[in-house]
């Protein structure tokens, strides 16, 4: 009998938020079930700020399921072309949490070269980010196919093919020429696996908050010129005699004393 590689899965915040706790208690009979850490930070704001009553109501029901559940909270992160934001562009929240979602499940996909990592979320997007990444061993499902997978105990397709590739390729599962994994470390706890953000990110933040207040201070400078010659020219025309005394009295303009 093949022995099938074992299971992990990662949530986004709309796969958790789309669940029920019988749905969650199903879930984790199918693999070893784990949050980013950023996606638990979200769902606690969530809990008693959510901007809709169902998704503040789900978030508190999820926050009494985590701590007894056996789920595992991660922070693991990994580089990745594809997962990096485009210069110049400024992010929404929700496509800066999307992008740490991706990279945790590329890292761990990484990091267990020898388990299909299955991300769960509800945004199309994301799924096909998975789908673009190529890696044998990482594959994306929406939040109703993991439900009909646990009701029916029956796999999804997606799994089926990608259990398959990973029998027909066991050492090449991830690719780490493409991208390469961030080291991780504790953080106190044993189910917390810590890695920084991409360092070469961070600097091109920094440098893009620096030209940003060099391009605002410019802007303003051109701004009050601009009024100025504005005010000028409406001062020449509804007062040109005060107008044209007071430009005579200006250094650059006046005439040289003899």
């Amino acid at each position: 009998m093949t022995l099938l590689a074992p299971t992990l899965i990662v949530f986004d915040t709309t796969a958790l938020l789309a669940g029920a706790p019988r749905d969650w208690r199903g879930f984790s009979r199918l693999g070893e079930c784990y949050v980013p850490e950023v996606v638990l930070e979200q769902v606690g704001f969530m809990s008693d700020r959510a901007s809709e009553p169902e998704a503040e109501a789900t978030a508190r029901e999820f926050n009494r399921f985590y701590p007894n559940s056996g789920w595992k909270k991660t922070n693991t992160l990994a580089e990745h072309p594809t997962l990096k934001p485009t210069p110049g562009h400024t992010l929404s929240k929700r496509a800066r949490l999307s992008l740490e979602v991706l990279g945790c499940a590329y890292g761990l996909a990484l990091r267990y070269p020898s388990s299909l990592v299955v991300l769960v979320a509800n945004d199309q997007a994301m799924l096909q980010k998975v789908l673009g990444l190529q890696v044998k061993n990482l594959c994306g499902l929406p939040v109703t196919a993991l439900q009909q997978w646990h009701r029916s105990q029956r796999r999804p397709q997606v799994v089926n093919h990608h259990l398959q590739l990973m029998r027909s390729s066991p050492a090449a599962s991830a690719n780490p020429t493409n991208a390469r994994s961030l080291p991780t470390a504790n953080r106190g706890s044993a189910q917390a696996e810590v890695a920084s953000f991409p360092l070469a990110y961070q600097a091109q933040r920094r440098r893009r908050g620096g030209r940003s207040l060099w391009i605002g201070l410019l802007s303003n400078l051109v701004s009050l010129v601009v009024l100025a010659i504005a005010v000028a020219a409406i001062w020449s025309v509804v007062r040109p005699d005060s107008f044209k005394q007071f430009w005579q009295q200006l250094p650059v303009v006046g005439n040289p004393k003899k």
